[in-house]
């Protein structure tokens, strides 16, 4: 069993609340307590925001050798490796994802972005402007300063490393609030942090609620940026929260992924795909495949042939190795599921495949869930569910499946399926989406962003560039070389 810090790390020092008051941190498999964490409130919020205020006006960090500073990237990525079993464990406990996801994505992928990420500091550069004969003019790219990271609970350690890992290439200091469910990884993330060097400060990880940490920490002068996943409610008040300072934002909210067959498709890869898409993680991901648009004429074949191959899946204990679906995070957010799939029902939507629905309200083991006849009205079409519940609906031309995807108030992602190259790029270019996965090119990666059209974003997530653009200050520096006066006002 790994064992966890318990307590807020600010400046480099592990410290209670200013409250005293605590946090039961639970495994939602079996409802034990795993830990008590200091639970932050708006008075350890102004101190977090300081120490990194501080760190960024006074210390070495934003004026450190890049090498220097990607080298305390690289070390960390290798630490996290070295304790992967126990970072691994730790997401599994804290949220119930199988230990076969954890240690076989999510704890190589945030080393990979750190490690990514450590290449980034000695690249950044600006512009020269010299067309002018009497006027040079400089743009130079300069660390924003003091960051806000809020990350949802759904990937503790790897939203953590997305935030974390262009931040601090950029030269940026940071206060790091995970989601109050899954606060431990992020805390053991601190820890290895600063074993291998990184500087008092740079790194803060508060634990708190939204609505008073997160508020509080939006809302501090002190503040540069914030940069903010999760729900797209929860994003239109940090819009809101910005107002104060005139702080830049960057949100990567949620999604509603269409996932088109055509029948051209290559369907043993097609079934995989789409059961990946939505089961991975119980549904759980922003980019969650929930949306099947299937062409009539394979409709009947695709869906039985998915629909058994999701009988197959093995769920229960996420410890175990050979399970590959677990339970969902919290029982608040299963009695959402319940409720939606309820909805669903009410609505018309036919239920093809479920299985034993949790009757208890603290069991979070809710089975994969498969709607036909879904239309475009009905609210499980619209609205993210974020569980596992595949919405299945028909089309009859490429036209119509173009129109049925872009039928939704988000636009984070969309995959095609389709041996026809050609039309794989033309409906690409016609999905209002920000990312799009053909054949299921969808792997993340440091150096591809992520963008969110409508309700599902503004900015871009990783990428270099953007990263770059998105933790960068620029000012433009016009140097004359001009020999006589202004005319002006003589």
């Amino acid at each position: 069993m790994p064992t966890w810090p318990c307590q807020l790390f600010i400046d480099g020092v592990w410290s209670d609340s200013h409250s005293g008051r605590t946090w039961s941190v639970t495994n939602p498999a079996t409802g034990k307590e795993l830990a008590n964490v200091a639970l932050a409130d708006a008075m350890d919020v102004d101190r977090a925001v300081e120490a990194a205020r501080r760190a960024f006006d006074e210390g070495e960090w934003a004026r450190m050798d890049p090498l220097k500073r990607g080298r305390l990237l690289f070390r960390l990525a290798e630490r996290i490796r070295e304790n992967m079993a126990d970072l691994a464990m730790t997401d599994t406990l804290n949220v119930g994802k199988p230990i076969r996801d954890t240690m076989g994505f999510d704890v190589p992928c945030a080393a990979d972005l750190f490690e990514s990420y450590a290449g980034l500091p000695d690249k950044i550069s600006g512009k020269c402007f010299g067309n002018l004969a009497d006027n040079v003019t400089l743009q130079i790219r300069e660390p924003m300063g003091v960051i806000a990271a809020i990350v949802p609970w759904n990937f503790p350690l790897t939203n953590a490393a997305i935030k974390l890992a262009p931040i601090l290439a950029c030269g940026n200091t940071v206060v790091l609030k995970p989601s109050e469910v899954s606060p431990l990884s992020a805390l053991m993330l601190a820890k290895l942090a600063a074993e291998v060097g990184f500087p008092p400060g740079v790194i803060n990880v508060i634990h708190g609620t939204g609505h008073e940490a997160g508020a509080a920490l939006v809302k501090h002068p002190g503040v540069d940026k914030i940069t903010f996943t999760g729900r797209h409610q929860t994003g239109a008040r940090m819009l809101e929260a910005a107002q104060v300072g005139m702080k830049g934002v960057m949100l990567e909210l949620g999604g509603k992924t269409p996932s088109i067959v055509f029948p051209d498709a290559p369907l043993d890869n097609v079934i995989n795909g789409v059961i990946t898409g939505i089961f991975y993680n119980l549904g759980q991901v922003c980019v969650a495949g929930s949306r099947l648009l299937i062409h009539e004429s394979q409709h009947d074949d695709l869906l039985e042939r998915i629909v058994a191959k999701v009988r197959s899946l093995r769920q229960g204990d996420p410890t175990d190795p050979d399970m590959q679906l677990g339970c969902l995070a919290t029982p608040a957010h299963c009695d959402t599921v319940r409720k939606c799939v309820q909805q669903a029902e009410q609505e018309g939507a036919r239920c093809v495949l479920t299985g034993n629905r949790p009757v208890d309200p603290l069991d979070c083991f809710y089975p994969p869930t498969v709607f036909d006849q879904v239309t475009a009205g009905m609210t499980v079409a619209r609205e993210e569910v974020f569980g596992p519940v595949l919405s299945v609906m028909t089309y009859r031309d490429e036209a119509e499946a173009v129109r049925m995807a872009n039928d939704s108030e988000f636009g984070l992602m969309a995959n095609i399926w389709t041996s026809d190259g050609t039309r794989a790029l033309r409906v690409a270019r016609q999905i209002r989406a920000g990312r799009i996965a053909i054949n299921g090119g969808g792997a993340l990666r440091a150096n591809v962003p992520v963008f969110g059209y409508k309700l599902s974003g503004i900015g871009a997530e990783l990428g270099f560039d953007e990263a770059v653009h998105e933790y960068c200050s620029s000012k433009a520096i016009l140097y004359s070389l001009a020999t006589e006066k202004s005319g002006w006002p003589e």
